[in-house]
This record gives C-alpha cells, sequence and structure tokens, in this order.
C-alpha cells in the first residue's frame, strides 16, 4: 500500500536520524568501554539496542508503505572526547529527535496516515524518557562532580566492598 509522500519522506528522516544515532551511541560506548567507564559502557549498549528497535520501526514502516529506503546516507557522527561531551552530544540528538518526531506525528496524522502518526507517538515516549535519562546524570555531575561521577561509573573504583576486579 502506498503511503502518502509526508509520511514517507518523515520515515526516512527518522530512519537516517536513528541510524546515526547508532553508530553515534555504538562509538561512544567503545570510547567509554576504551576509557575504562565500564558500567556507562553498558548502559550505552542498552541505549543502542533501543535505537535498533526504532531504526527497524522506522524501515518496516516505510517498506509498508512502499517507500524506498535509504540504509547508507547517514548525518555526521559526533566524536566527544569525554562524559560530559557524550551526554551533551546525546541531549542534542534526543532533543533534534524530540522535535522532529512530533512535527512528523502531527502531518502524517494531518495526512491521515495515522499508522505512522500512532508510531511518531510511540518513539517519541522513548525519547523524552532518554532527555530525562541525560538531564539525570548532568545533575548527578553537578552535584558530584564531573570525576566523582566518572570513578562511580568505573565498576572496579565503585564497588562497594572496596575490592577491585584483579585476581
Amino acid at each position: 500500500m502506498k503511503g502518502p509522500d509526508v509520511s514517507l519522506q518523515h520515515l526516512q528522516r527518522a530512519l537516517t536520524m536513528e541510524l546515526t544515532t547508532i553508530n553515534t551511541y555504538l562509538y561512544q560506548e567503545r570510547k567509554l568501554d576504551d576509557w575504562g567507564v565500564d558500567r556507562l559502557a553498558s548502559r550505552m549498549a542498552e541505549e543502542i539496542d533501543e535505537e535498533r528497535g526504532h531504526a527497524q520501526a522506522f524501515l518496516t514502516r516505510l517498506l509498508f508503505l512502499d517507500g524506498e529506503a535509504d540504509m547508507q546516507t547517514l548525518d555526521q557522527i559526533a566524536k566527544p572526547e569525554s562524559v560530559r561531551g557524550i551526554f551533551e552530544t546525546q541531549r542534542e540528538m534526543e532533543r533534534e529527535a524530540l522535535a522532529y518526531y512530533a512535527r512528523a506525528a502531527d502531518e502524517a496524522r494531518a495526512a491521515g496516515d495515522l499508522g505512522t502518526f500512532e508510531l511518531f507517538m510511540r518513539i517519541l515516549k522513548d525519547e523524552e524518557e532518554h532527555i530525562d535519562f541525560v538531564e539525570e546524570q548532568f545533575d548527578l555531575m553537578e552535584m558530584m562532580g564531573d570525576q566523582l561521577y566518572v570513578a562511580r561509573q568505573v565498576s572496579s573504583v565503585s564497588k562497594d566492598d572496596g575490592e577491585d576486579d584483579a585476581p
């Protein structure tokens, strides 16, 4: 079934945004792991899975509506060099997605495409939750200071018993 052009355009843009987010978060997850910030790296792996689910949902809907999916085009991948920079990048990306998905939902509904409207609304909720998580991390960094916050994200440093992972 051929979907409205406005829905196809929004679904493709959303797919591009989600694929970019997956790659950005993958870079950030690997960077955190390389820095030894393993607890936060594990949390990032969960976010990658959620973003992959969003990309799959947009792709599935795009194909259902007989759209052509561009899986190769990505936006620029940001490569921050600090934990705070990682969260700043995520906040910016998630806020952009929130604004775009709200507009896309409204325009899909106006075009009579309630399935696409509902998809954007469902994913909007996930984006709001991620923004809330990121803002909570900023609050924690402000209360603790960046160094203590990061130390709490390293499992060998933050263990309650004071032992490290070394044999």
